[in-house]
């Protein structure tokens, strides 16, 4: 009883083991496919960039987002390579103890065997018969014989469930084995990558640091352009209505839709370094999102339209009010809702400017709770 209590637990606890292993290696898996779908969107962006002969500061933010998550996906990788030497050390213990197991198996059946073969005339069932003392007594006997030649055949299947169950888990060592010498291969193709990635880049950067005085130019005008967008934010703020839309915005946390379709976020909210001049820190009220397939901008959740403003640099800026929070999408060339329409979820409100300029294409997406600003990247959708 005992044994086979053990044996119970022993495959329960195994059972558990590969579940929760195995939901740790899906997750990497879905990781894995959002970064890559990523890699590829800023693959495509990065291919239409260089075909002109002109370097530009998104082509440089596109390129930190290359590196970013190829160095995410390499991580990635190596994650699941050591879950892999894990799982793979386990089965070589399985497999040990299963041999160990199948030999002892074999040499009490050989014993049972030469035993057998040694008393065939005792285990005679007709012997049995002649030399018992009465019919009960002979009875007893047959069964007992019964019972012992049934226990000699379970041998003989145990012997064989053992072999079966040797060669299955061989098959599951093989498989990982493969796995990982796959995942080793695309980690070192994925360093290659990353190396010729990272040269472009610093070639771009260095062509680009010869037109330092044009973008600090630029850089001084866009930065007027959100201090002028901050302004007519806190103006809004500061009014006493809080719109005639009752919405649940706070709940919406890390689902609220993107206001663009497969996009990339080549800015990330609050300070940084700037991606070309060397001691210049730059402040991002919100995130910036590189357009990909489409230029339509939609809303991000249920509001009231509250303000519709024209900002020299960034074109034109929608002011979404939610209750208490506004969500704000400039850089719009085309504007397609007016003051005080309610939208849902998903509604179209514009489309991004697309001509020359560094803004061509981009998105400036911020989100304010009353008079804070607020990181819109944590609040939208994984």
């Amino acid at each position: 009883m005992n044994k086979q209590l053990c044996v119970i637990w022993f495959f329960l606890i195994c059972s558990s083991w590969y579940w929760i292993h195995g939901q740790e290696l899906t997750s990497l898996t879905t990781q894995k496919k959002e970064l890559l779908k990523k890699i590829y969107h800023a693959n495509s962006l990065l291919k239409s960039y260089d075909q002109k002969k002109a370097k530009s500061i998104t082509q440089i933010r596109l390129y930190d987002r290359q590196i970013m998550d190829r160095e995410k996906l390499i991580l990635l990788y190596s994650q699941e390579l050591d879950l892999l030497n894990v799982q793979i050390e386990q089965l070589s213990s399985n497999i040990k103890n299963i041999e160990l197991e199948l030999q002892q198996l074999k040499v009490d059946y050989a014993r049972l065997v030469c035993k057998a073969f040694q008393n065939r005339k005792v285990y005679n069932q007709f012997t049995f018969f002649l030399g018992a003392e009465s019919f009960n007594a002979a009875y007893r006997k047959y069964i007992l014989l019964t019972e012992y030649n049934k226990f000699r055949k379970n041998q003989g299947f145990l012997i064989e469930r053992k072999r079966d169950l040797l060669n299955i888990e061989y098959a599951k060592l093989e498989v990982k084995r493969d796995d990982k010498s796959a995942i080793i291969t695309q980690v070192e193709s994925e360093k290659k990558e990353l190396k010729v990635i990272k040269h472009s880049h610093q070639s771009n950067i260095v062509l680009l640091k010869k037109k330092e005085r044009q973008i600090r130019r630029e850089l001084k005008k866009q930065q007027k352009a959100l201090k002028v967008l901050e302004e007519n934010i806190l103006r809004l703020v500061n009014e006493v209505s809080k719109g005639t839309v009752v919405t649940n915005f706070r709940e919406a946390k890390g689902t609220l839709s993107w206001p663009v379709l497969n996009g990339l976020v080549i800015s990330k909210f609050g300070e940084h370094q700037h991606p070309v001049l060397k001691y210049v820190k730059v402040n991002n009220n919100g995130i910036d999102i590189k357009s990909i397939q489409t230029h339509t901008v939609t809303s991000v959740f249920k509001g009231e339209i509250s303000r519709i403003v024209g900002i020299p640099g960034y074109n034109k800026a929608v002011i979404i009010r939610h209750g208490k929070y506004l969500t704000v999408y400039a850089n719009l060339i085309s504007v397609y809702v007016k003051p005080g329409a309610i939208v849902e979820k998903n509604s179209i409100i514009g489309t991004i400017y697309r001509g020359e300029g560094e803004n061509s294409g981009v998105l400036h997406f911020e989100l304010w709770e009353e008079n804070m600003k607020i990181n819109p990247e944590i609040w939208l959708s994984k």
